[in-house]
């Protein structure tokens, strides 16, 4: 009880908890109730100080040096193993004898008091004061009774009061600890070769896989530490704690990498938690994971999100995101010099850059999405009448369409690309969206200009007969000319 009767050292609890009671030290500086204040030196601009009083102090008549802790009534539900009500609804708070029992418990009345919320309008106990930090850089919290209080700002700092007044002053001596996340490379599927990258934002196949890197700026002094990375489900996470790979770097040029003791809590198919002890100095936690774009994943204009926000105290950072795109493509077969489209043609696509053939499902008649795990046949383009052919899931990058078969009474197309004959290369631009999508027309023609598979074709019948016809000619000519004489 008698350390309770002065303000107590501030603590840390979740984001920032300070402990501390605005008692009336002495007879000669006692204040009346309501006089009490807490200031807040080099408070951080745009953060929140919440302030809740845990215990009413009771003084005993007009000496307000001497008297006891009871429960706020805003507590009435809230229970601890640090203090415990006795006769008179008079607490006996001696198990909150040290710094550590005083986070432990501002952990408590700051998780009882929030329940789970982030928004002042929300929480179980409204706070006595809710005040936010200008750029002054000195916030006063005034009007306040004696009692037992707990601090949560929205900073992850270890804080403590230097006086022992009613007037309670504490410095902030931490920064507010951030987060950012890159698109770092991008491995196509069907090859090990990465491609380096340094971006928000990316453009892939489905079925190629994105790296991810996450640097979480932690500050010595925060606490619960954790980085929480969620993925829509056109991502799959590499979740094996062996697909993770977790360095540390100087928080500033020149300064020096501490470790910090971390734990992959939680990994899923959608996203990871991974939590971080205390750092004995300002760090960067550097987290670089991969996901692989998945038969799930929206196709432009829609876009495939990551995000990521830090954990600290009972706080977070703003979210960032990144976002992954993937496009469609529309084969339009028609006959040459018409728009009406062709009925049974086949085709083929590959990957102009690695040669690959994309595999397909068959999503409709008029629809094909690329898959990985497509099959042979699916992954045969076949053209129906009416309606071009829709194709999803394909990489902002140029491609071989290769028709095999050629609808009954048309010719292949004669142009040659990436190697393949009957072939043509197409580009799938960014801009390219499902209701407005990339369309490659592909005009088939009739007649017999070129040679059926193992023929030798018409022309040199041509060349023959066209012979032939000279030869008649001159023939003729000679035999007159010999009648004549």
């Amino acid at each position: 009880m008698k350390g309770l009767k002065k303000i107590l050292t501030g603590i840390l609890a979740g984001a920032m908890a300070l402990t501390m009671t605005v008692s009336a030290g002495s007879a000669t500086t006692a204040k009346a109730a309501g006089e009490g204040s807490i200031t807040i030196e080099k408070a951080s601009e745009g953060q929140e100080y919440n302030v809740w009083r845990v215990f009413d102090y009771v003084p005993a008549g007009s000496d307000l040096t001497k008297g006891v802790y009871k429960l706020s009534a805003k507590f009435s539900g809230f229970k601890s193993s640090y203090f415990s009500v006795g006769d008179g609804d008079i607490l006996d708070t001696s198990k909150l004898a040290t710094e550590a029992d005083a986070i432990a418990f501002g952990q408590e009345v700051i998780a009882y008091a929030k329940n789970g919320q982030t928004e002042v309008a929300k929480f179980r106990v409204a706070p006595e004061v809710t005040k936010t930090a200008d750029a002054n850089g000195t916030l006063k919290v005034t009007g306040l009774d004696y009692g037992y209080y707990v601090l949560d700002s929205s900073l992850g700092s270890a804080v403590s009061l230097n006086t022992s007044t009613p007037n309670a002053k504490l410095e902030e001596k931490t920064e507010v600890p951030s987060v950012d996340k890159k698109i770092t490379g991008l491995t196509k599927n069907g090859t090990t070769q990465k491609t380096v990258l340094d971006t928000t934002g990316n453009n892939a196949q489905i079925g190629d896989t994105v790296e991810f890197t996450v640097t979480a700026d932690l500050k010595k002094g925060g606490v619960n530490y954790k980085i929480v990375d969620t993925l829509t489900e056109g991502l799959t996470l590499n979740k094996n704690e062996s697909d993770f790979s977790v360095t540390f770097a100087p928080a500033k040029d020149g300064g020096e990498a501490v470790a910090v003791e971390y734990k992959l809590d939680a990994a899923t198919d959608n996203g990871f938690e991974m939590s971080f002890a205390e750092p004995s100095a300002d760090v960067k936690a550097i987290v670089t994971y991969s996901a692989v774009v998945n038969t799930n994943a929206k196709i432009s204009e829609d876009v495939n999100k990551n995000t990521v926000y830090l954990k600290y105290g009972n706080t977070n950072t703003p979210i960032v995101e990144t976002i992954t795109k993937t496009y469609p493509l529309v084969l339009k077969k028609v006959i040459a010099g018409t728009e009406t489209v062709l009925a049974g043609a086949k085709f083929k696509i590959y990957r102009a850059d690695t040669g690959l053939q994309v595999k397909l499902t068959k999503v409709s008649d008029t629809e094909y999405k690329v898959d990985p795990n497509g099959s042979d046949a699916d992954s045969v383009i076949v053209t129906v009448e009416t309606t071009p052919i829709m194709i999803k899931g394909l990489d902002a990058a140029n491609y071989i369409l290769e028709e095999t078969e050629a609808p009954a009474g048309y010719n292949l197309i004669t142009s040659e690309a990436g190697g393949k004959q009957h072939a043509k290369m197409v580009t799938v631009t960014e801009q390219s969206t499902v209701k407005a999508p990339t369309t490659e027309t592909i005009e088939n023609s009739t007649g017999s200009l070129l040679p059926s598979t193992g023929g030798i074709g018409t022309t040199i019948f041509y060349i023959i007969g066209g012979l032939l016809i000279v030869a008649a000619v001159v023939f003729f000519v000679v035999r007159r000319k010999a009648d004549a004489e």
